[in-house]
């Protein structure tokens, strides 16, 4: 039973990691959009490529400069 517990908790560490959707955040690290709002998952277009990938992390309001 201790196993399971432990086998649980590392898969949801690793969900919270970088890198699981591409090219988007993480949970605690997510990317914004142009207007600030929080987006997990950007998905492509038509043609399945990111071509005009418009969310990024610098978009966000805690990683702006005053």
């Amino acid at each position: 039973m201790r196993y399971v517990g432990l086998a649980a908790a590392l898969l949801v560490l690793a969900s919270c990691s970088e890198g699981r959707y591409e090219p988007g955040g993480s949970f605690f690290d997510p990317l914004c959009m142009p207007d600030g709002s929080v987006v997990y998952y950007e998905y492509p277009n038509k043609d399945g490529k990111y071509d005009e990938v418009r969310a990024n992390k610098q978009n966000c309001p805690w990683y702006k400069k005053p």
